[in-house]
């Protein structure tokens, strides 16, 4: 089966993710104005279906990325130069500078402090916690970036297919993980049990799983789907619409988003973005602290301050772009291109 490669352009999907990552944050202005976040039926707020979103277009690349990497080690030295650089920096302003601004006592004791250093290595490992002082008298108090707790689940998930794609890159390793977290997820919501190791709720695990490797297995099957999409698309948003209760939603509802997604991105294209860039990634790391400090500090009307957090999040995801990621993402395939003279044939990186 074919498998689909992020590069492989004529498609929709950077301006998705861009979507997502807006939506998470019209979703959290809500609960950081002290409203009720809107509800998706049966289900969870609309910041958890962009999560589905970005988890569904991320497990749709990921078995041509493997294929392109050549093995395991290389394929998770691209998805932590994806994601650690940007959030090393990200960790930094939370903990130093906000950090500092927010402290009741001495800045510089602050800085200097071993607690200081414990914090920045935990938000850069993406575990973070809150920081004393910070956002303590907001109307959503001590909550410093509630974005950050999907990147562990995100993580695993990269583990998990990387090391299902060193065995082997049939579909069918693909839908052994796939029918793993729809049984998980099933179990989990049936009895209400769960667990969290390293910030890693084993509910979310699966059912976010079922996303990314349902993303995947669309990935290598689409030779076969495509030109049904019509059919299969209908397919996607019954399950996305008429389920009747949670637990059906959380294993098909949930599925059905990855089947939209992979469909609408796979028939439509646009060039406006992309290609071009991808700021989504740095809005979703950048918007929930910045939202803090607009409503609290700046503006409590609901419609303005969501205006202007827009505005500093596309900023803040640019600045990060274009000075962290990218210069990161350009380093790893200048090296990568550099062992593809010794090696001939190795897959080129995206």
């Amino acid at each position: 089966m074919k498998m689909i490669g992020e590069n492989d352009r004529g498609n929709c999907f950077d301006l998705m993710r861009h979507f997502a990552a807006l939506l998470v944050l019209y979703s959290h202005q809500f609960a950081l104005h002290g409203s009720v976040e809107p509800v998706y039926p049966f289900w969870d707020s609309y910041g958890f279906v962009a999560v589905a979103i970005f988890f569904s277009i991320s497990g749709y690349f990921m078995p041509a990325s493997f294929k392109r990497s050549g093995n395991f080690v290389e394929f998770s030295k691209r998805r932590l130069r994806r994601l650690l650089p940007a959030m090393v920096v990200c960790s930094f302003l939370m903990t130093y500078v906000l950090g500092a601004v927010y402290t009741s006592g001495s800045k510089w004791d602050y800085v200097t402090s071993h607690v200081a250093w414990v914090t920045f290595l935990k938000y850069s490992l993406f575990l973070g916690q809150a920081i004393p002082g910070v956002f303590a008298n907001y109307i959503y108090p001590n909550a410093m970036n509630g974005s950050l707790w999907t990147l562990p689940i995100e993580c695993v998930c990269y583990i998990a297919i990387g090391v299902a794609l060193s065995f082997s890159q049939s579909w069918k390793v693909v839908l052994a993980l796939f029918v793993g977290a729809v049984l998980g997820t099933a179990l989990l919501v049936h009895t209400g049990t769960g667990f969290a190791f390293y910030g890693v709720p084993l509910n979310y695990l699966c059912m976010f799983g079922i996303c990314f490797s349902g993303g995947a297995l669309l990935s290598v099957t689409k030779e076969t789907w495509y030109p049904n999409r019509w059919m299969l698309l209908t397919f996607g948003v019954a399950c996305m619409f008429i389920m009747p209760s949670a637990l059906e939603y959380s294993v098909l509802g949930t599925f059905g988003i990855a089947i939209v997604v992979a469909i609408i991105g796979e028939s439509f294209s646009e060039k406006l973005i992309n290609g071009k860039f991808d700021i989504s990634y740095g809005i979703y790391i950048y918007a929930f602290p910045i939202q803090q400090i607009v409503i609290n500090k700046i503006t409590h009307r609901f419609w303005l301050g969501m205006a202007i957090s827009v505005v500093l999040a596309l900023v803040a995801g640019y600045l990060s772009y274009h000075f962290v990621e990218k210069p990161f993402l350009r380093k790893g395939r200048k090296t990568q291109s550099s062992s593809n003279i010794a090696v001939v044939g190795l897959p080129q990186p995206d």
